[in-house]
């Protein structure tokens, strides 16, 4: 059965902690942070000289297959000119931030008294895993690719 293309996943996050293990390389930065709709906990690497981030910012986080707007399949290589080409834009247009990477690991994790789900992902060495319900993660599935994408609120 193929998987729905698009967008999987978006909230509003508040950095809670940044950090938290102190600080292993000049531009990497780990972030704690939090969403009020979903309820997701996330731990994230990210290139902190290309997009600084501080403790009580708040950002939007999505999760796509696709750059389309019109959530059409991605193809296997990035070229920058595709959406001029076919005369629409990418979700490239709408955030500041925006990484590629795979899904490495999923796990049902029992967290007071509730089931969550643990998913995890690596672009190219920078780190993610989020926590939350498995309705709103469901889609995500081991070995398939994901761009992450952010904007400051």
């Amino acid at each position: 059965m193929r998987k729905k293309q698009g967008q999987h996943f978006s909230d509003i996050f508040e950095v809670q902690e940044k950090d938290p293990d102190g600080k292993r390389f000049d531009k990497v930065s780990r972030i704690r942070a939090h969403s009020d709709m979903y309820e997701m906990d996330l731990l994230l690497d990210i290139n902190s000289d290309l997009y600084p981030i501080d403790v009580q910012d708040k950002f939007t986080l999505a999760l796509s297959t696709t750059l389309s707007k019109d959530n059409q399949d991605s193809v296997d290589f990035y070229d920058k000119d595709l959406a001029t080409k076919q005369g629409k834009g990418s979700l490239l247009d709408d955030y500041d931030y925006v990484m590629h990477g795979k899904v490495f690991k999923f796990k049902d994790n029992h967290k007071a008294g509730q089931l969550k789900v643990e998913v995890y992902v690596s672009y190219g060495g920078l780190l993610m895993q989020i926590t939350g319900s498995p309705k709103e993660l469901e889609s995500m599935e081991v070995d398939s690719n994901v761009y992450l994408l952010m904007r400051k609120v």
